[in-house]
């Protein structure tokens, strides 16, 4: 609409150039004034009177009548002229019609027969021939030059470097079924040691396996977390590994330590952390229990903190909340990383409900509750299931709570967030 409003004024203010432009222009005035030219004129006729008259081309009584009639209108003349030889002074009213009417009448007429919204229309289109020309002639650079690199490599075959943005370039453009020949060049020449390197050629693998894990993608994410036990992708890809297999403890332990290292309420971390969930429930491991993982991967002590929380809900809020709203009852440290360090997943329906949150429940072993102290612990009921709050969920918790005795809380949920 701002360039439509833009083209309309630049376009009526050309057409008020061509109108108003000659009404400036002044014009021009006879140096001889107007009495003096009528009474010139006069005197010539009135001689022609005389000559005719002398040659008897009219009678004295014709003469006479003409000259009277000569005079008459020769004062007549006089007395009308009373601006002698000034310009009129309509000009100026006229360049203010036209300043008005011209915009006035090309708004009315556009709007009697033309279309406000068509250059929004326009821009809303798909894209037209030439653009899409240009797109696919973007798009066939990109191929060319990763064909190019193909072909260079068959004449370079112990280039490593070449190999590795290979088959970057093939996962980019998610052609795996390339990546996973490039990868193998890649371990092929050594380069075994990238555990970013390793946990991409699984990726790869399992994505030409319709998202199964085969033996050889679980050899390669676990010389990966060799390599390096935080990379987030090969824990991310193990956790699918350890699940689909039956695992769903060891799965849970290394979703746990990728969340650790996430942005807590970023979008990942809401992902990894509902997954968990999911897969808790999915494998009948109450939230409130103990996981336990594999041991070899694991090494999480036995539990030494314990809190025990009495949740219930204001009696004046329950008309505000469904019974399968979620509730989440958490412990979070006071001054530390913003993530659960135990958290445990009900419904409305189970109000008042008594949980215990403990160091089984942390997520890293890094997170234990008892490595941790004051804490927060709190409850909130969440209308979308979502493990970030959000304005309209209800909460209630107490601070500081000290993880080195065991405790018994109660918490109230009595309060809107904004």
């Amino acid at each position: 609409m701002n360039i439509f409003l833009a083209l309309v004024a630049v376009m009526s203010l050309l057409a008020l150039l061509f109108v108003v432009m000659p009404l400036f222009r002044k014009p021009a005035l006879s140096t001889v004034d107007q009495d003096a030219l009528n009474a010139e004129i006069a005197r010539a006729r009135l001689a022609e009177l005389a000559l005719d008259l002398g040659a008897g081309r009219i009678e004295q009584a014709q003469y006479d009548a003409a000259r009277e009639d000569l005079e008459q209108e020769l004062l007549s003349d006089l007395a009308g002229s009373g601006t002698g030889g000034k310009p009129a002074r309509n000009g100026n009213w006229s360049i203010l019609l036209a300043a008005l009417a011209v915009p006035l009448g090309a708004i009315l007429l556009y709007k009697s027969i033309g279309n406000e919204h068509i250059i929004a229309q326009l821009e809303a289109q798909p894209a037209g021939p030439r653009q899409q020309q240009q797109q696919h002639a973007d798009q066939l650079s990109i191929e060319e030059m990763i064909n190019r690199l193909a072909a260079r490599m068959e004449s370079d075959p112990d280039n490593i470097e070449g190999w590795v943005m290979l088959a970057r370039s093939y996962t980019a453009t998610n052609r795996y079924d390339l990546a996973v020949p490039a990868f193998r060049n890649i371990l092929r020449l050594g380069g075994g040691d990238s555990a970013s390197m390793l946990a991409d050629f699984a990726d790869a693998l399992v994505a030409t396996s319709e998202g199964r894990f085969t033996d050889e993608s679980g050899t390669l994410l676990t010389q990966a977390l060799a390599l390096e036990p935080g990379n987030i992708k090969a824990l991310w890809l193990a956790g699918h590994w350890k699940n689909q297999s039956g695992d769903a403890a060891t799965a849970i332990h290394y979703w746990q330590q990728a969340a650790q290292q996430m942005t807590p309420d970023s979008q990942d971390w809401q992902i990894i952390t509902e997954q968990i969930e999911q897969v808790r429930m999915q494998a009948g491991l109450p939230a409130d229990s103990m996981v336990v993982a594999d041991s070899s991967q694991t090494g999480t002590p036995a539990p030494a903190a314990a809190l025990t929380v009495n949740v219930s809900l204001d009696p004046a809020l329950r008309d505000s909340v469904r019974p399968d709203d979620t509730v989440f009852i958490f412990a979070r440290a006071v001054n530390g990383p913003r993530m659960p360090l135990a958290i445990v997943r009900k419904q409305v329906s189970d109000l008042p409900v008594t949980v215990t949150l403990d160091d089984s429940m942390a997520m890293s072993p890094a997170m234990l509750l008892s490595a941790f102290d004051p804490v927060t612990v709190g409850a909130r009921i969440s209308r979308s299931g979502n493990a970030i709050p959000q304005s309209g969920d209800l909460q209630g918790n107490k601070t500081p709570v000290s993880t080195q005795t065991d405790a018994r809380l109660d918490i109230l949920i009595d309060t809107a967030i904004p």
